[in-house]
């Protein structure tokens, strides 16, 4: 026969297992990964799907993986220099400092030409036996680019440009305004002597004019 006071002690033991029960059920799931990412399963439509208004969709977390971080870098330079075969080819520390000092940054008040002829008496310094204009050139090109000029050159798709030829007409195209270009036919066309100046000086101010276009675009 069980007294009141048995039952009650029966009573105690059953909550205090029910207790540690439910504390041991908080505690895995405190241990369960804090990171974690949404992701969508497909759930079929009906009296399956919890969410019971037709969309179709449920979210679901997964943990984050090996997969979701990228692991592969390819070669995305559009100008892309010739190989070369001479093994001992190396450009200078002291030239690729000259380029450097006289970068283009794409400003309106930067001449583009101006830009190409440094450039090109810079490269000029250096001659190296089995080694092409190309190779150097289209190596050293792109570290005379700073600003707006280099996230031109680094928008460019991988391979456009192979060529100097192909660079110089790029890089004009791009920076040589159609505006700059009408302005300056116009001040040729239109080009008469000075009241003040003599037939020489006139003569080189007309030189300079020429110079300041594309021989191509006067043409056109």
């Amino acid at each position: 026969m069980r007294t009141r006071s048995s039952r009650s002690t029966e009573d105690l033991v059953e909550l205090d297992t029910t207790g540690r029960k439910r504390v041991q059920r908080s505690q895995r799931v405190q241990e369960e990964p804090e990171v974690l990412v949404a992701d969508t399963m497909d759930v079929p439509e009906g009296n399956g799907n919890p969410l019971g208004n037709g969309l179709g969709r449920a979210r679901q977390t997964r943990p984050i993986g090996q997969g979701d971080a990228p692991n592969r870098h390819q070669q995305r330079q559009g100008i892309v220099p010739p190989p070369v075969q001479n093994h001992n080819f190396e450009i200078k520390l002291g030239m690729i400092n000259l380029v450097q000092n006289k970068m283009f940054h794409g400003l309106p008040s930067e001449d583009p030409i101006d830009h190409l002829d440094e450039f090109d008496r810079l490269c000029d310094l250096t001659k190296i036996n089995g080694v092409s204009e190309d190779a150097i050139k289209l190596r050293l090109f792109p570290m005379s680019l700073a600003d707006k000029a280099h996230q031109w050159e680094k928008s460019l798709p991988h391979g456009t440009i192979t060529t100097w030829d192909e660079c110089k007409k790029a890089f004009l195209a791009k920076f040589f305004s159609t505006g700059r270009t009408a302005k300056l036919r116009g001040e040729i066309s239109s080009f008469i002597q000075r009241n003040n100046e003599t037939f020489a000086e006139a003569w080189e101010r007309f030189k300079g004019l020429h110079k300041s276009v594309p021989t191509p675009w006067i043409q056109q």
